[in-house]
C-alpha cells in the first residue's frame, strides 16, 4: 500500500510512489564535466597521479579524485558524506565513471599520500592550473588560518587559535593571487606553528610554480610576515611589498612622535616614518593609517596610547608612491580573508580531516584545485561578478535530472523552463561548442 501525505497549506491528499529511474540532484555537474573537458583535467590527473593500479578490482585514481571533486561540489565536509553519491547514478553517469567510490575506498586513497607524493601531485596541478590563466605582473597575497580539530590527528596540537583558544588545531598557510579569487599554493601545518615558520620557503615554491616566462611584481601579507628573513628574501626577490607591521615597543615610540598626519579623508589621517626594528639589517619604510571615526572600519589596526580615539595601522614597504596609494594597495588583501572564508564554508577546506597528517594534506590540497576549477568555469562562462560555491550550488548545480535512454544514446532529462532553462543551454553551448542551439543532447521531457 502506497503511503500518503497531505499539503501543508491546502491540505490536499497527495499519494507517494517509488521510482526504480535514476534521477540526481546534481544535473549541473554536467557544466563542471564540460569545463574538465576543455581543460584537460583527466590528463592532467593521470599524469600527476603516481599510483599504479596492481589489481584487476582496483578503482582508477582518477576515478576517486572526480568523486571527491563531486562531493565537495555537492557540499560535502567529510568522506563520509560523499558516500550519500553511490547511489547516484545521474553523478556517475555525468563524471563517467564504473563505480562511485565509498568512504573506505576514498580514506585508502589518501592515506597513500606520504610528503613526497603531496609535493609531486600538487605542484604538478597547481603548475598545470596556471599554465590555464593570461598571468603576469600580478600580486601575490600570503595569509594564515586556523583549522579546529576534534579528536586525536597528527598535527592537531594546541597553537595560536583567535575563536577556541583551547581546542588543537591545524595552522595552514595559504597563497593566493590577489587579481583573482585563485589559490596559487597551500601548505597544511601543525597548529603551533607560528605564521611565518618556513615563509621563505613557502614563497620560493609558490613562486618556482609559476610558468616560464611568467612573474609576481606584488606581495601582501599580514603582521605575522613582518619579520627579517621574511623581507629580506622578498627583497631579494625584488618583489614590490606592502606588509602590515606589528607594533613592537620601539614602533610604538617612533609613533608617538610623529606630529605630521595629513588628512586622508573626515576621520581617517595617514603619515610615514622609516624605523629599523630590533634584529633588522636595514631601516625600511613605515607608512601609517590611524581613523578616529568607528563609522567605518577601514583601518584594522589597534589603540596605542592614553587616547583611545584613534585605531592605528603600520604598513611595511618599499612602495615608492604616497601613503595612501600603499594604504588602498594594503586593503585589497582582505580579499584572501574572503576567499579562505569560501574555502571554509562553502567547501570544507577545514573538513576532511584524516588521522595521518599528509591524508588530510592530500584532501586539503585538492579542495584548492577544486576551488580554482570552480573559479575557472566562472571566468569561461564569462559572469559578470565572481559567485560562491553556496551560491552556484543553487543557481548552477543543483538541478534535478534523470537519467534515460533514447534508442542506444543515454540521455540526461533536465527538469528546467523558462529563463533557467535558457541560462542552461547558453553555459551548455559555451561548455560543449558541438551543442546544437535545441540541446539535443540534454532532454527536458
Amino acid at each position: 500500500m502506497n503511503p500518503k501525505i497531505t499539503s501543508l497549506l491546502s491540505q490536499k491528499e497527495i499519494k507517494i510512489e517509488w521510482t526504480q529511474k535514476p534521477v540526481t540532484p546534481w544535473g549541473g555537474l554536467a557544466l563542471f564535466s564540460g569545463l574538465a573537458q576543455q581543460v584537460g583535467l583527466v590528463s592532467a590527473l593521470r599524469d600527476a597521479l603516481p599510483f599504479r593500479l596492481t589489481s584487476p578490482n582496483a578503482t582508477d585514481p582518477v576515478e576517486v579524485v572526480l568523486a571527491f571533486m563531486a562531493g565537495v561540489l555537492a557540499g560535502s565536509r567529510r568522506l563520509a558524506h560523499i558516500d550519500r553519491l553511490r547511489g547516484d547514478e545521474g553523478v556517475r553517469q555525468i563524471l563517467g565513471i564504473n563505480r562511485f567510490v565509498s568512504d573506505t575506498t576514498l580514506s585508502r586513497f589518501f592515506r597513500r599520500f606520504g610528503a613526497g607524493q603531496v609535493t609531486q601531485v600538487f605542484e604538478h596541478l597547481m603548475r598545470w592550473q596556471l599554465t590555464l590563466l593570461p598571468l603576469d605582473g600580478g600580486v601575490l597575497d600570503l595569509d594564515s588560518s586556523a583549522f579546529e580539530r576534534y579528536g586525536h590527528q597528527e598535527g592537531s596540537v594546541l597553537g595560536y587559535n583567535p575563536k577556541k583558544h583551547r581546542r588543537p588545531s591545524h595552522h595552514p598557510l595559504i597563497a593566493t593571487l590577489g587579481n583573482r579569487p585563485w589559490v596559487l599554493h597551500a601548505w597544511l601545518r601543525s597548529g603551533n606553528t607560528s605564521s611565518a615558520r618556513g615563509a621563505e620557503a613557502f614563497l620560493e615554491e609558490s613562486l618556482a610554480l609559476l610558468p616560464e616566462g611568467k612573474t609576481i611584481r606584488f606581495l601582501r601579507a599580514d603582521s605575522g610576515f613582518g619579520i627579517e628573513p621574511f623581507l629580506a628574501r622578498v627583497e631579494q626577490r625584488t618583489l614590490v611589498y606592502a606588509i602590515a607591521g606589528r607594533f613592537t615597543r620601539g614602533l610604538k615610540n617612533k609613533v608617538a612622535g610623529i606630529t605630521n598626519w595629513r588628512t586622508l579623508e573626515p576621520g581617517i589621517e595617514v603619515s610615514e616614518t622609516s624605523f629599523q626594528a630590533h634584529g633588522w639589517s636595514r631601516e625600511r619604510r613605515v607608512v601609517l593609517i590611524r581613523q578616529r571615526t568607528k563609522d567605518k572600519d577601514f583601518v584594522r589596526g589597534r589603540e596605542l596610547f592614553d587616547d583611545p580615539a584613534y585605531a592605528y595601522q603600520a604598513l611595511l614597504t618599499n612602495r615608492t608612491d604616497s601613503p595612501e596609494e600603499v594604504w588602498r594597495f594594503y586593503r585589497k588583501h582582505a580579499d584572501i580573508e574572503n576567499q579562505i572564508r569560501e574555502l571554509k564554508w562553502d567547501y570544507g577546506i577545514d573538513g576532511f580531516c584524516q588521522k595521518k597528517f599528509f591524508a588530510t594534506e592530500a584532501a586539503f590540497r585538492l579542495v584548492c584545485v577544486t576551488y580554482n576549477l570552480i573559479s575557472l568555469l566562472q571566468e569561461k562562462l564569462k559572469f559578470p561578478v565572481y559567485r560562491t560555491l553556496g551560491t552556484l550550488r543553487s543557481q548552477l548545480l543543483s538541478v534535478g535530472a534523470i537519467v534515460g535512454r533514447q534508442g542506444r544514446k543515454t540521455v540526461l532529462r533536465m527538469s528546467l523552463s523558462g529563463p533557467w532553462r535558457d541560462r542552461f543551454e547558453s553555459h551548455l553551448r559555451v561548455l560543449f561548442p558541438s551543442t546544437t542551439p535545441n540541446c539535443g543532447a540534454v532532454g527536458s521531457g
